[in-house]
C-alpha cells in the first residue's frame, strides 16, 4: 500500500462534489494516525481498502451471520496423555474474513514492533534468539499461560486499535473483525466450564469476543496487547537479576546468581499475580522450576552450554527415520505408512522440515543429514525435497 496523502485525497474529494467541511474533518482525522498505518475513515473505506463486500463486514461486525464466519475444530496437543486440556479448539476464518484480516496484518499490525522480550511471530527475533538469553543458567522458571488468546478480549482489542489512532467506532469495527464470541452450539463450550481466579478484571461472558486461535490478526495482536505486562516482567526481572523471554504463552525466567527453591517459588506467586491482574493466568499443570544440575530445555532447545542446542530426541527422531528409509528389508512407503504418513512424499517432507530446522541451530547437523536425505531421495527416485 502506498503512502496516504492528503492532496490527491482533497482534489478526488472535491471533484466528487463531497462538502469542504467534511473533507478537512477526514483529512484531520487521517493525519491522528500513529506508527505509519493507514487511515480508515468508515467501514465503506475498510471496503473499497480490502476489496472485501461491505455486506459481508457489515454483518460480520454486527454479528448477525446465519453462518459461523469460523470453522471450529480441534487438535490434539502432543504429550499430553488424558488431561483434560488434551485439545486445542482452531478457528478458521472464511474466506472473505481471512482476507480482511491479512490486510489488516499486513497494513496495520505488521507497522508495530511488539516489547523486546517477545520472540513469537516476529519475522525479527525466534526460538534461538530465546534461547540463547538463557544459555548457562543455573536455575529456570518455565511457565505457561492458560487459554492464551482466549483470555485477550475484545475490549483490550478496540484499546489497541485506538491507541494507533483510528477514531472509535473505525476501532470497534476493526476489533470485531479480529475477535469471535463463542457462538452457542461450538465445541469449544468447555471455556466456561472453568473456574476463573479471582481478581481477574473480566467475567468470561460468552457475549464479549476474544482473539481466535487460527485468526491470521490474532497472534500480532496478542504481542502488542502484551506489551505493558512484557515492559512490567522485564522490570521485575532486572529488579531481581532475573532474565526474561516470552514465545506466545511461554514465560521463562532465569538466573546464574545465588538462588533456591523458596526464592523461586515467591517469584512465581508475584509473576501470577502480575499476570491475574492483567487478565492472564498461570496454567500450574506446566509451571517448572529447573534447578542446577537438572537437564535445562527452553523453547525445545539445551541450554546448559554457551549456545543453545538440539537435544538428543530430536537428533534420534530424524536418525531413526533416515535409518528405515534406506534400510534393504524394509518398505520405505510401509515405514511411511506405520508412522502415520498417506504417502512417502509426505514423511519427506516432514523429514526435511526437520532437517531444515535442525540447520537453523546446528549447521553442521543439518548438512551432514540433509546430504543424507538428498541420497536417499535420489535412491528413490523423488525429484524433490524441500530442504536445500
Amino acid at each position: 500500500m502506498n503512502r496516504w496523502s492528503s492532496q490527491p485525497y482533497l482534489k478526488a474529494g472535491q471533484q466528487a462534489g463531497v462538502p469542504e467541511g467534511i473533507l478537512k474533518n477526514a483529512v484531520k482525522t487521517a493525519k491522528q494516525m500513529k506508527h505509519g498505518c493507514p487511515p480508515i475513515l468508515t467501514l465503506n473505506h475498510l471496503s473499497h481498502l480490502t476489496g472485501i463486500p461491505y455486506p459481508f463486514l457489515h454483518r460480520t461486525i454486527s454479528r448477525k451471520y446465519k453462518t459461523e464466519a469460523y470453522n471450529v475444530f480441534k487438535l490434539k496437543k502432543q504429550n499430553v496423555g488424558h488431561h483434560v486440556d488434551r485439545f486445542r479448539w482452531i478457528c478458521a476464518p472464511c474466506e472473505d474474513l481471512l482476507r480482511v484480516q491479512r490486510w489488516i496484518n499486513t497494513h496495520i499490525l505488521s507497522k508495530i514492533e511488539p516489547h523486546e522480550a517477545s520472540y513469537a511471530y516476529d519475522t525479527r527475533h525466534g526460538v534461538l534468539e530465546a534461547a540463547k538469553l538463557h544459555c548457562g543458567a543455573e536455575w529456570l522458571i518455565k511457565l505457561d499461560l492458560t487459554n492464551f488468546f482466549e483470555s485477550i478480549l475484545e475490549p483490550r482489542v478496540f484499546d489497541l486499535f485506538r491507541s494507533l489512532g483510528y477514531q472509535p467506532l473505525v476501532a470497534f469495527e476493526l476489533a470485531r473483525l479480529c475477535t469471535r464470541v463463542r457462538a452457542s452450539g461450538n465445541p469449544d463450550q468447555r471455556f466456561y466450564k472453568k473456574t476463573l481466579p479471582p481478581g481477574l478484571p473480566y467475567s468470561g461472558d460468552a457475549r464479549i469476543g476474544h482473539l481466535p486461535q487460527g485468526a491470521a490478526t490474532s497472534p500480532r495482536i496478542a504481542n502488542l496487547v502484551m506489551q505493558s505486562l512484557d515492559e512490567s516482567l522485564q522490570e521485575y526481572a532486572s529488579e531481581n537479576d532475573l532474565v526474561y523471554s516470552r514465545y506466545a504463552d511461554d514465560l521463562v525466567f532465569s538466573s546464574k546468581n545465588a538462588f533456591d527453591r523458596s526464592k523461586a517459588i515467591r517469584h512465581i506467586k508475584t509473576i501470577n499475580e502480575c499476570l491475574i491482574e492483567d487478565g492472564f493466568w498461570l496454567n500450574e499443570a506446566k509451571t517448572k522450576i529447573i534447578p542446577p544440575g537438572a537437564r535445562k530445555i527452553v523453547l525445545g532447545l539445551l541450554v546448559d552450554g554457551d549456545t543453545p542446542r538440539l537435544p538428543k530426541s530430536y537428533k534420534k527422531y530424524v536418525s531413526d527415520h533416515l535409518y528405515y528409509l534406506t534400510h534393504p528389508t524394509i518398505d520405505a512407503m510401509a515405514h511411511a505408512q506405520s508412522r502415520g504418513f498417506q504417502s512417502l512424499q509426505g514423511l519427506l517432507n516432514h523429514v526435511s522440515g526437520k532437517i531444515a530446522y535442525g540447520f537453523s541451530i546446528e549447521p553442521d547437523w543439518g548438512k551432514q543429514h540433509g546430504d543424507r536425505l538428498k541420497g536417499i531421495c535420489r535412491a528413490l527416485e523423488f525429484d524433490h525435497v524441500i530442504f536445500p
